[in-house]
Parts: structure tokens; C-alpha cells; sequence
């Protein structure tokens, strides 16, 4: 199914840096528990280059984590689906909500198909359909910001996790001069938002057959898991929900 033509005009918008939200995104950890009940010390388990930060109501959630769903998680979009939590802040009515994009839901269309906008060394690159929210909206994310990066953005790191968002026209000058991978930069269309009260429901989880706990974890991953584009769909969930089992037979 082709993507609505309000995609184009979103990112048209943002090549031309007005974009305008009422969301203000606060990289704060807020008070409320569910949202930071596990400390640095209790979810510092390694495994490889993945940091272990809970699962169920003891999971972390903060900017630059990735959510990976259990398998008992059967909506459309976040079925199978690891998410990037790019966000948390006050929406337009003054509620806390979570924003996140699935890394690993590619769809048929590189970014140049989408918007003749974005030229050169990065119009090959695969479009992300990140969630169900958003109003067609799109968004970049990308690796090469900083102040040691060559993509110029108005934002700090997510997190820690490496990732930087928006600036697509120097992205684009920075990939064709070749200061920059066009793998360092992922296009995203839409996004999942959450409440806390949504978030604390989607959290419970469920037993599963075998009487172990099948619940949502968050991690801590290279940024290079988030920013890949050759995935299928599911693909890094697949991956990480090995490497959970692994940390969790340590």
C-alpha cells in the first residue's frame, strides 16, 4: 500500500527546518517510579556490548533504550518489534508520554522515493514504518552528530546511546563528501507514543508455558542495532531476544 502523500509534505517541512510540535521532549528521568525503578548497579549486566536494564516493572525506561516485546505481545505494530524510545516529555495536554520508533519494520521504499528532496549518497536508503502514531510524519536519526560529528543538529544525544535526531541537509552534504556513512543514518515514518498508564499495562506480562516470565526488557545497545537497515521484520528482535536468554542464563 503506497504511503500517504502527507509523508512528502512532512519531510519537505523538514528539510526546510520548520517543523513545528507541541510535544516538549524532557531527557529528565521523571519521578514517577515506573519509569526509573531499577538502578544503574542492579541492571548492569553485559552481555557482549548489550546492557541488561530489566524487564517487566523493574525495566528502565529512558531516552536512547531499546523495548523489546515478549512473545506474547500481539498488536499489529509492536508484535515481534524492538522499539528506540527517542522521547519522554509533555504532550500538548500536558501529559507525560513515551515516544518510540520500531528499528527493525522496513517497508518497501528508500527515502528518495518518498521525497525527491533528499538527493545523493542517502536517497537509497530504506524508509522505517516506526509505529502508528505521528499524523504521517517522518523523522531521522543518525550517528554522526556532536561535537566531534559532521551532521549539524539542534538536539543533544539521546540518552547515551550514541543517536542524534534530525539535520537531514547536512546529513546529506556530510555522506556525499564521504565524512559520513549513509549506514550512520536511518529514516523513520511515524512513531509509537505511549502514556505511563499504557506503558504499566503493556508491562505486566504473562507467564509463559514453561512458568518463566514473558515480559517486556529494555536495553542498552550499540547505536549501530538501532541505525541498521538490513533488517527483515522482526529481524533484531529475533537477535535480542537471544541475547536476553543469554544474559539471563549467566
Amino acid at each position: 500500500m503506497l504511503l500517504s502523500s502527507y509523508l512528502l509534505l512532512a519531510l519537505l517541512c523538514l528539510l526546510c527546518n520548520c517543523v513545528a510540535t507541541a510535544f516538549c521532549p524532557s531527557y529528565l528521568m521523571p519521578s514517577r517510579p515506573r519509569l526509573s525503578s531499577l538502578s544503574m548497579a542492579e541492571g548492569d549486566h553485559i552481555s557482549s556490548k548489550i546492557r541488561y536494564l530489566g524487564s517487566g516493572d523493574d525495566a528502565i525506561v529512558r531516552p536512547g533504550v531499546v523495548l523489546v516485546a515478549p512473545k506474547h505481545e500481539y498488536d499489529h505494530f509492536l508484535m515481534k518489534s524492538a522499539v528506540f524510545v527517542y522521547a519522554i516529555g509533555l504532550d500538548e495536554n500536558q501529559d507525560m508520554v513515551i515516544r518510540g520508533v520500531i528499528i527493525d519494520h522496513p517497508t518497501a521504499f528508500t527515502i528518495s522515493e518518498m521525497s525527491p528532496n533528499v538527493m545523493g549518497s542517502l536517497s537509497n536508503n530504506l524508509m522505517f514504518r516506526g509505529g502508528r502514531n505521528g499524523s504521517d510524519s517522518a523523522m531521522l536519526l543518525h550517528s554522526a552528530g556532536g561535537a566531534d560529528g559532521h551532521v549539524k543538529t539542534t538536539g543533544e544525544m539521546i540518552g547515551s546511546s550514541g543517536i542524534y535526531e534530525g539535520g537531514v541537509v547536512s546529513a546529506m552534504e556530510a555522506a556525499d563528501a564521504g565524512l559520513a556513512s549513509p549506514d550512520q543514518f536511518k529514516f523513520f515514518f511515524n512513531y509509537m507514543q505511549f502514556r505511563e498508564n499504557e506503558l504499566e499495562d503493556m508491562f505486566q506480562g504473562v507467564v509463559d508455558d514453561d512458568g518463566k516470565p514473558d515480559e517486556w526488557v529494555s536495553l542498552e545497545v550499540p547505536p549501530e542495532f538501532v541505525l541498521t537497515s538490513d533488517l527483515e521484520r522482526g529481524e533484531m528482535w529475533s537477535k535480542l531476544r537471544n541475547t536476553i536468554r543469554e544474559i539471563r542464563q549467566d
